[in-house]
């Protein structure tokens, strides 16, 4: 009796080991790959955030990107940077359907300037004085290339944006208010922030359904 019972245990003992073998995946077993299910219709509005060296936002900001039909899309935004605000508006052509892939862009930037701005700088005279003077409204046209790529399951994107910036606004992009007059070099300096130089960005991209 004792033996039909202790081999009635280990039987049950052995099913029990066999069941959770066939229930408990192999640390050797590859994953399955979940499917990523996304929207079947195409995001009605983008919301951006980006920053970069002559972004179309400047060193910070957000815009709205509204598709078009024919993989158009026109965008608007503001920002801040080193020229103050700045206003953004473009338009952009999609090689891909969705907002996805390679885009090129056409756009507008205006900096309302900084009345009023001061700093320590270098006058004609080989001196450093505090020197007050206002950074003029100044308007940029932007040559744009930008790269999209999905992220997360609804159409969100991350992009990379290249191309370049050329100040369209004549005159003095500088007007000095006070102090000896600053020399070149200070002078240079001041307006190599809207003078024509490439741009460099990255920004995520919010799709809005």
């Amino acid at each position: 009796m004792k033996k039909i019972m202790l081999t009635l245990l280990m039987g049950m003992v052995w099913m029990q080991v066999l069941a959770q073998e066939k229930t408990t995946p192999s640390k050797n077993e590859p994953k399955k790959r979940k499917t990523i299910v996304r929207p079947a219709r195409c995001p009605r509005v983008y919301i951006n955030t980006s920053t970069g060296i002559n972004n179309n936002t400047a060193i910070m900001g957000f815009s709205f990107d509204v598709p078009l039909p024919n993989n158009l899309s026109v965008e608007a935004g503001v920002g801040t940077g080193t020229w103050g605000d700045k206003i953004y508006a473009g338009l952009k052509y999609y090689l891909s359907p969705c907002q996805r892939g390679f885009a090129v862009g056409l756009g507008l930037a205006y900096c309302p300037g900084v009345p009023h701005d001061s700093h320590d700088l270098e006058t004609i005279y080989g001196t450093t004085e505090t020197i007050v003077y206002n950074k003029n409204p100044q308007t940029s046209l932007l040559l744009m290339a930008y790269k999209y790529w999905t992220i997360g399951k609804k159409y969100n994107r991350l992009y990379a944006e290249t191309g370049w910036s050329m100040p369209i606004t004549s005159g003095d992009k500088i007007t000095q208010l006070s102090g000896h007059p600053m020399s070149s070099k200070a002078m240079d300096g001041l307006n190599s922030g809207i003078e024509s130089a490439p741009i460099l960005a990255v920004g995520v991209s919010f799709g809005i359904y």
